[in-house]
């Protein structure tokens, strides 16, 4: 039974291995006018997605949320059709758009029927070009925006996030949230998200496609009804790198039963350059499943809780290393002491051959797979393109991981996670203050500031 196992295991492992090493001949870079296309070629389903890329975010909004407003009210209303029409509209056709707006760019997607792309995308060029954002939606959605921030206290996890994020990053020009906040909602108005959509409209643009062949038929709906040129793109960033952290912040939230903790820092790209897969892996190692450095240490041998997770991700100018976890009240303190603990043993290379080797090992099995969904294939394509990276640091991936060393790993830990830089957050009961203060001084903070 065992050897039947491992040769099922073998045969999907050397499948996805073929799928993966040849998965850039389904790569193909075009040029419509003045816009860049990239498009992966499937042919499993008559579907497809076509994802547009802005080389422009939220760093250039006048006011907090702008850019995320202007995107999520789109649908909003035309001069011809009414937010009902066309959210009806979408639905007979069985398609969906979203957006997803950062500091540095923003993505508008449509996924549809590949027999209704005529309809679908002539539907999105006329929303770009005659989105009049009525202000009965608008308000509706300024009032439902307030809501939810408002209500961010009865979720303290992602509570802990926003003031993470905003405390982590204070000394960039990334600390403003992208999505709003409860001040800035006040200035949105119909004519400043029409100047903000008429800015995104001549911004560089790069279309992301998959599907089959038929999705090149969309070449003349954009270049005759969408209106898009490519004048200008975001301007480059340099950061500093970070300062020292002395306090914990504590943020007392009501009702409080388990004290929610982010510890973290912003990165620069200088950091990183050359050896963004050396911290994907770092991450892993750390907080990337039941099996992790962080799960073992804080759920396994102790009992402090049930999840914990890493992650050290870039964008183009900046990035965040950090790491997520929760525990009890009485327990927090214990649980970032041993969070401190396991970054110093593995900056000395404290940990097993046993344990390195098991990552490399899940690294790369799960790499191979990661190209099973064409969506998410695009989206990385998508990344590595804003982060300038070339595709074949992605096709090489696997043997880079197979290649580290357990010094690179130590020397990673040092780069991403020195303590002293690190920002350490608690959104938990206020009684957390002593027990903190033992780690370092604790500055309590009011959660309403960061709304």
């Amino acid at each position: 039974m065992k050897n039947k196992v491992l040769i099922v295991l073998m045969m999907l492992t050397l499948s996805a291995l073929v799928r993966a090493e040849g998965f850039l001949d389904s790569v193909s870079r075009m040029k419509w006018g003045e816009l860049d296309v990239v498009w992966i070629e499937d042919d499993k389903f008559p579907r497809f997605t076509a994802a547009i890329y802005f080389q422009d975010g939220a760093l250039n909004d006048s006011f907090s949320g702008l850019t995320q407003g202007t995107f999520e009210q789109i649908t909003s209303g035309t001069s011809t059709q009414t937010q009902r029409e066309i959210a009806e509209f979408f639905d007979f056709y069985g398609a969906s758009i979203k957006s997803n707006v950062t500091h540095e760019y923003s993505v508008f997607s449509l996924q549809g029927l590949t027999k209704d792309i005529d309809p679908l995308m002539n539907k999105v060029c006329s929303l770009f070009t005659d989105a009049q954002y009525p202000s009965n939606e608008l308000n509706s959605y300024i009032s439902r925006s307030k809501s939810r921030l408002k209500n961010l206290v009865t979720s303290h996890s992602s509570l802990a996030d926003r003031i993470y994020r905003q405390l982590s990053l204070s000394q960039t020009p990334y600390t403003v949230p992208v999505e709003g906040t409860l001040s800035s909602f006040d200035k949105l108005k119909t004519q400043n998200l029409k100047d903000r959509l008429s800015e995104l409209n001549k911004v560089k643009k790069v279309l992301y496609l998959t599907g089959p062949a038929e999705v090149k038929n969309l070449k003349e709906i954009i270049s005759k009804k969408c209106n898009w040129s490519s004048e200008n793109g975001l301007k480059k960033l340099s950061l500093n790198k970070p300062a020292a952290q002395s306090s914990i912040y504590l943020i007392p939230v009501p009702g409080a039963n388990q004290a929610q903790i982010r510890i973290g820092r912003y990165v620069t790209t200088d950091e990183v350059q050359g050896k963004y897969d050396n911290f994907n892996f770092l991450a892993g190692f750390l907080g990337g499943g039941f099996t992790s450095k962080l799960v073992q240490e804080l759920r396994v041998k102790r009992g402090l809780t049930y999840s914990a997770s890493a992650y050290v991700s870039m964008q183009r100018d900046y990035g965040r290393a950090g790491i997520m976890t929760f525990s009890k009240n009485e327990s927090a303190s214990e649980a970032i002491t041993i969070i401190r603990d396991v970054f110093n043993e593995v900056s000395v290379g404290k940990f097993s051959q046993e344990e390195f080797k098991h990552q490399q090992g899940h690294q790369i099995g799960g790499f191979l797979f990661g190209f099973e969904q064409t969506e998410a294939f695009l989206n990385q394509i998508m990344l590595y393109d804003h982060q300038e990276r070339k595709l074949e640091e992605l096709a090489n991936y696997p043997e880079h991981i197979r290649s580290l060393t357990q010094e690179a790993l130590k020397q990673a830990n040092l780069e991403a996670f020195p303590w002293e830089l690190l920002t350490i957050v608690v959104v938990g009961d206020k009684s957390l203050e002593k027990s903190l203060s033992q780690i370092r001084p604790v500055k309590i903070l009011d959660y309403r500031d960061f709304l």
